[in-house]
């Protein structure tokens, strides 16, 4: 059976290459059907590739901030081409009945064992759980190949204030902890990991096929398991690949001085942890599990390792107020954060935040679209703050992080390519609106 697999775009979408959809496709493949990847994200148009690969059956995998654009093809595709249509990914994982009404079939869950089973059992209808796959390494290489890669690659990931031709790697999946806002809060299945050996194979492909000159790791976290991660950092200097310049996301527990070495000596050049808050109340609310004086420490043993931090933190946590914002920003300068991301906090589907707030968030009428954890437009969850005082304090903090995490050449670059937007911050960093 010909199957297409769809990965639908909307203006805000984060250039990242699916590799989500690259595992299925190889997942399909060797069950004995052909797979292609129509990649919206990349350029491609849906029309023009379904008229070239005419395909049996179509896949769709989407996030929260693409449900409307997937369910838009979706319905298209059935109404105009008559072709079964099977949703998937997070948010139809999260409401597989909406997602229902646009499709066949929802698989429910990682698709790359189920969705082959449903094909070959010849019924593919309902609402489906997924067995998701225990051992990681038994799973093909992703068919990236099927991917216009270079396309993401020639993109640039920045990372230390310089631009690098980078691509992907997945080296686990799932996380131990369970904040309140991540989907990590309600997911069951337990956490799995690829083996040292397999994630150097795929960084090798990467450099012989692509000319990388930096990895980025999916990962949620990365060293859940110590032992695992040492042995992948110790490979990749022992072939070579620690020319590779990288970052990865680690929990404040898992921070120890003789990792952040190794990691050094491996090619790592900045670190990235969710600190969150610099309010104890506010990090206990969202279920953090880390202390404030853990997180400093954190932030100082990753600088006396030559190592660069990553902070992210949120915005509109339940019961924030703008004493806890204070708290987060002298939290950023004590910590030397190199470089602090901020986000709206999002109740997004599939997490216990979205279900505290599900009748609401019904009520309020907000559209997918705007469920970016980057817009602030988006359901607000503090009632111990105006929406729109939120909003002001959010892009008010985010304006002034950008004078702070970037030099004064690369804010004047900046300014040059977008000066409408280099106003607007500038605005919001002096505190007058527009």
């Amino acid at each position: 059976m010909k199957v297409a697999l769809i990965n639908p775009a909307v203006p805000a979408s984060l250039k990242k290459e699916n590799l989500g959809l690259a595992y299925l496709a190889a997942c399909l493949e060797a069950a004995g059907h052909r797979a292609c990847i129509v990649d919206e994200l990349a350029g491609e148009d849906v029309d023009a590739e379904l008229n070239r690969f005419r395909p049996d059956i179509v896949g769709i995998s989407f996030m929260t901030m693409l449900a409307n654009r997937a369910y838009a093809i979706a319905d298209r595709i059935r109404r105009e081409r008559g072709l079964t249509v099977v949703l998937g990914g997070a948010h139809a994982t999260a409401l597989p009945e909406e997602a229902f009404e646009h499709g066949d079939c929802v698989i429910r869950g990682e698709a790359e064992l189920t969705f082959p089973r449903v094909l070959d059992a010849g019924r593919v209808e309902g609402i489906v759980e997924a067995s998701p796959p225990a051992d990681l390494d038994a799973l093909p290489l992703p068919r990236r190949d099927l991917l216009r890669l270079d396309a993401y690659a020639a993109e640039g990931d920045e990372l230390a204030g310089l631009s690098y031709r980078t691509l992907g790697v997945i080296t686990s999946r799932g996380c131990p902890f369970h904040c309140t806002f991540c989907v990590n809060s309600k997911r069951e299945s337990r956490l799995r990991f690829h083996s040292p050996e397999r994630v150097v194979e795929e960084l090798e492909y990467l450099v012989d096929r692509h000319r990388i000159e930096s990895v980025a790791f999916y990962d949620e976290l990365m060293a859940t398991d110590g032992e695992r991660f040492e042995a992948i950092c110790e490979r990749m200097i022992e072939r070579g690949l620690n020319r590779l310049k990288w970052e990865c996301q680690l929990h404040t527990r898992t921070v120890d001085a003789d990792t952040l070495a190794l990691m050094k000596r491996a090619g790592c050049v900045q670190v990235a942890i969710g600190f969150e808050s610099g309010s104890q109340r506010i990090l206990d609310t969202v279920q953090k599990h880390a202390t404030v004086e853990q997180n400093l420490a954190a932030a100082r043993m990753i600088r006396e390792a030559g190592l660069r931090v990553r902070g992210c933190f949120i915005v509109g946590a339940p019961g924030e107020t703008r004493e806890d914002l204070r708290a987060t920003e002298r939290f950023i300068k004590e910590a030397r954060i190199d470089f602090a991301s901020v986000h709206y906090l999002t109740p997004m589907p599939g997490t216990v935040l979205f279900d505290a707030f599900a009748d609401r968030i019904a009520e309020s009428g907000i559209p997918w679209e705007k469920f970016t954890a980057g817009d602030p437009d988006t359901f607000a969850c503090n009632d111990a703050m105006p929406a729109g005082e939120q909003k002001e304090v959010f892009l008010q903090l985010s304006a002034r992080l950008a004078f702070r995490n970037y030099s004064w050449c690369d804010m004047i670059r900046r300014a040059l390519r977008e000066p409408r937007r280099a106003l607007h911050v500038a605005l919001h960093a002096i505190g007058k609106p527009r």
